[in-house]
């Protein structure tokens, strides 16, 4: 067989192409006008210009190239194996071998920045043909001077000048249109990750970014939202763009505002590069609807600026690298969870839209330690946007949903719809919701191991794998006001020389070390008249861990103690104020507390539900002791129930629990000074 090269190929090809085109089943416009592009399907971006008879081409997604180019392109095949295809359609000796030709030396790169600023220098602002006829009719923008010459196409003055730059500002080269809508990208030029930017990137990070694939899309989605808007030129580049920006601003939110290539039956591609560039950077995309072929720039002049930017906002979808795959049929948007019904109707198939409720995100799937207790990670934004999460307990879905609803609702989650179809739903989509996360869930705060776990916070380390998960949202009960110092100079200065405030003091800190001593816990009970300072004393403490609604009065039942001290475990307990409980209850309660243990329960199947448990110290107070409040109650203490909690005398002979002032007049002046500075300044020790 006789070798043919590449050369030799595409001269027996040269005047032919449309023909080989055909035959190899590649469908081009005819008679070089602009049509669908083959490969990306874009609508009116492709021409085969045949430019010398060589099949030469230009698409605006895909790039440009000649005939061989294309046939590689739609075949995905290699050089060899695209020209024993063209050989085969021009009947010539199959090709064996091709020659490896000599490597031939890459000429020094152009400064793109010096090329492009020579064209500015020369270009004027003016209105330009093509932007008028996208209904911008009258917008400054940047023309060329001069006729400037791209693979074959004469590019009038006047064409449109759009520098491509990076995020860092560097110019990378440009994008010309010309007055007919015909587009080039200026040789030389590098377009990955570089964009067309309406405006100058701001310095500090914008409420957010829009990506687009072209320019004039770019000027109209700027009408449509607010944020930094900017054009990648192509729909392969978003990807590429998402991830430059994301790089320069971390947090913020990035939506792509992708074309809708939608043809029947076939690909997508706007749609697929605009999900994988949302995905790349956890952002937004957004798509004009309808089984039509569009961007928001044709949407608009079809469909005015009002219902543009409606279904710019209702079209928004999170997605995410590592997030949750959605189920079948379940639609999540800017605004609402939705379910996509397929419903039949004069023989047709058709889809009704379900309103579920606000955007409720299921970001990871919880168990314990033991491999139970399976729960799945909510988050949402609630009415002030503010972001909350929960790790829901599973066996919450088991029965109609109304308590996962109250706890959604009173959370901050705004709209649950009322339907029972929209509320299965919602049960139906957080079971089938399967995020890639897995986080290890714990039932109590306090120590877990080597992390330190609070209702909001988990500390140490490995924390971010771990997280509280109980049936409600539970509120902060470790809150900080003011800093360290601020604590330090109003109210941890005034227990030197006091005994009392540092004993109470003291006990705050220490309760979170008794798991990592192996001590047990235990309480204390400080007890005097009623005008000498011991609630003062223990507010003091409870500024460690919290502000004033950290500490609780002896004024509840057993059981509500006990949930009490579970929230506490690892931490200190407060209580007020001894004589408020029922005296028959305060040795029981006392034990309880300081033993770590709740009391056993059985559950509605007759077997033992798992005991509430703790470490802690507490700290009570009272005008009289646990001895003599049992005995008005006709009942009798044991040594063991004074044991666990051990009498202090509040009166330290000097100014009731103070025995130094620090400059104050008298203790009641000292005590109204802690009143204020605990009150102010707490929780950061903590």
């Amino acid at each position: 067989m006789t070798t043919q090269t590449v050369t030799q190929i595409s001269a027996a090809a040269r005047g032919k192409w449309p023909v080989i085109l055909q035959m190899l089943r590649i469908d081009v416009p005819e008679n070089g006008r602009h049509g669908p592009c083959p490969k990306c399907g874009g609508k009116d971006r492709f021409r085969l210009d045949d430019l010398e008879g060589r099949g030469t081409w230009i698409c605006s997604q895909c790039g440009n190239g000649d005939g061989l180019d294309l046939v590689k392109l739609m075949t995905g095949y290699g050089v060899r194996k695209a020209v024993q295809e063209v050989a085969q359609v021009l009947n010539v000796p199959d090709v064996q071998e091709l020659p490896v030709k000599p490597a031939r030396q890459k000429a020094p790169k152009r400064d793109m920045s010096l090329t492009v600023a020579a064209l500015m220098k020369e270009s004027h602002t003016g209105e330009s043909p093509y932007l008028n006829g996208k209904g911008f009719a009258g917008y400054p923008a940047s023309l060329t001077g001069s006729v400037q010459h791209i693979s074959g196409k004469d590019f009038p003055a006047g064409s449109l000048l759009l520098p491509l730059t990076t995020n860092a500002g560097a110019v990378t080269g440009a994008q010309l249109i010309a007055p007919t809508g015909e587009k080039s990208i200026l040789p030389g030029s590098t377009m990955k990750g570089a964009f067309v930017a309406l405006s100058p990137l701001p310095s500090e990070p914008p409420v957010q970014v829009v990506i687009t694939e072209g320019y004039a899309t770019a000027l109209t989605v700027s009408q449509l939202t607010a944020g930094c808007v900017v054009a990648a030129i192509s729909a392969g580049n978003l990807p590429n763009v998402a991830q430059s920006l994301r790089a320069r601003w971390p947090e913020v939110k990035i939506i792509i505002a992708g074309d809708n290539d939608f043809q029947d039956g076939g690909e997508n591609p706007g749609r697929s590069f605009a999900e994988r560039a949302a995905k790349a950077v956890g952002g937004w995309m957004t798509l004009p609807p309808g089984e039509i072929k569009a961007d928001w720039n044709d949407f608009h002049r079809e469909h005015g600026i009002t219902r543009a930017r409606e279904a710019f906002r209702n079209g928004l979808v999170l997605c995410g690298e590592g997030r949750t795959q959605l189920p079948h049929g379940f639609r999540l948007t800017q605004e609402y969870l939705w379910y996509e019904k397929q419903v039949q109707r004069n023989g047709e198939t058709e889809i009704q839209n379900v309103k579920i409720c606000n955007p409720l995100r299921v970001t990871a799937i919880t168990c314990d330690a033991d491999g139970g207790n399976f729960g799945r990670l909510l988050e949402w934004e609630d009415t002030w946007g503010e972001r909350r999460r929960w790790a829901m307990p599973m066996e919450m879905l088991s029965g109609s949903g109304e308590e996962l609803r109250r706890v959604l609702l009173v959370n901050g989650l705004s709209y649950i719809s009322t339907t029972g179809e929209a509320r299965a739903r919602l049960m139906e989509y957080i079971s089938l919701c399967k995020p890639e996360r897995r986080v290890t869930c714990v039932s109590r705060t306090g120590w877990h191991g080597q992390v330190y776990v609070l209702q909001d916070e988990v500390s140490g380390e490995g924390a971010e794998g771990v997280i509280l998960q109980t049936t409600s949202v539970q509120g902060r009960d470790f809150r900080v006001s003011g800093t360290t110092e601020e604590w330090r100079e109003h109210v941890s200065r005034y227990c030197t020389g006091n005994s009392r405030v540092a004993f109470a003091v003291s006990l705050a800190f220490a309760a979170p070390l008794l798991r990592l001593v192996g001590m047990d816990g235990g309480g204390y009970h400080l007890k005097g008249e009623s005008t000498d300072g011991k609630t003062t004393t223990m507010k003091a403490a409870t500024s460690v861990c919290g502000g004033p609604d950290y500490w609780q009065t002896w004024r509840a039942t057993g059981n509500a103690l006990e949930g009490c001290a579970s929230r506490r475990n690892d931490a200190a307990m407060m209580l007020d104020e001894i004589r408020e409980v029922d005296g028959r209850e305060a040795g029981n309660i006392a034990y309880m507390l300081a033993n770590g243990q709740g009391k056993g329960r059985a559950g509605t199947d007759g077997e033992l539900r798992t005991r509430k448990q703790w470490r802690l110290l507490f700290f009570s107070t009272g005008e009289l002791s646990l001895t003599e409040h049992a005995a008005k109650a006709g009942e009798r203490t044991f040594a063991g129930m004074e044991v666990r909690m051990i009498q202090i005398p509040s009166d330290s002979g000097k100014f009731g629990v103070f025995e130094e002032l620090h400059g104050f007049d008298s203790g009641k002046a000292l005590a109204e000074h802690l009143e204020w500075a605990t009150s102010s300044y707490y929780g950061s020790p903590f």
